[in-house]
């Protein structure tokens, strides 16, 4: 087992991530709901993150090649993705449930109602998005055996888990700071979101068109 790889992909999740970031949004979409269907809304959305990035992790290559398409192209498609995101959470829509008051028999039905509305944006593509994924891919090709495999899907169980473990205690900090602040930080890390997706498009275009990043023309001028 190369711990090495290991160390540097969870740095490398725990980045792309960012529990702690991420408690600003998770307080405006679940804020309301008792700290019980919070946690079990915190188990679906991490443990959807979770298995969506292990198929990737494990069949990722061969999904993009069945469908022939390119780490570069992926880069730019899920830069757009991540920029509605982004402008949503800015405007302060992303956050903004349309109907929070749900009714059901059980707390567990209850948190499958929540669920439903905020896997998009949180589950996907914050959780699980082209961040998280062309990490999960890069790390993948390195790996050449079982052993491999296996270290790197521990690592990626470990980052969801600790992110389970933030939203689920997160009402500690929750119960301290003014619902304002939560406010701001949420369309504050939408304009970091924004940036994080210009980068995403900018790198994938620039692999494409290797010629429009040097200032070049990717068009012959000569006759």
């Amino acid at each position: 087992m190369d711990w090495s790889l290991n160390l540097n992909f969870l740095a490398a999740m725990l980045a792309m991530v960012n529990p702690i970031g991420l408690i600003p949004i998770w307080y405006e979409l679940t804020g309301d709901s008792t700290p019980g269907i919070r946690r079990t809304v915190a188990l679906m959305v991490t443990a959807t993150s979770f298995f969506i990035l292990l198929v990737f992790l494990l069949l990722g290559k061969y999904i993009l090649g069945f469908f022939s398409i390119d780490i570069e192209v992926f880069k730019i498609a899920g830069g757009f993705l991540l920029m509605f995101t982004a402008l949503s959470m800015i405007q302060g829509s992303a956050t903004k449930l349309q109907d929070i008051q749900e009714e059901a028999d059980t707390d567990l039905k209850l948190a499958k109602l929540r669920f439903e509305k905020v896997m998009v944006p949180l589950a996907i593509p914050m959780l699980a998005g082209p961040g998280s994924l062309t990490t999960v891919l890069l790390y993948s090709s390195s790996a050449t055996n079982a052993s491999t495999y296996a270290g790197l899907s521990g690592v990626l169980l470990l980052s969801y888990f600790l992110l389970f473990i933030v939203f689920s205690f997160s009402h500690y900090v929750e119960n301290k700071v003014d619902d304002i602040v939560f406010a701001g930080f949420t369309r504050l890390f939408g304009l970091i979101v924004a940036a994080i997706a210009v980068q995403f498009m900018v790198e994938g275009l620039g692999e494409v068109f290797p010629n429009w990043m040097e200032g070049g023309s990717a068009v012959d001028t000569d006759n």
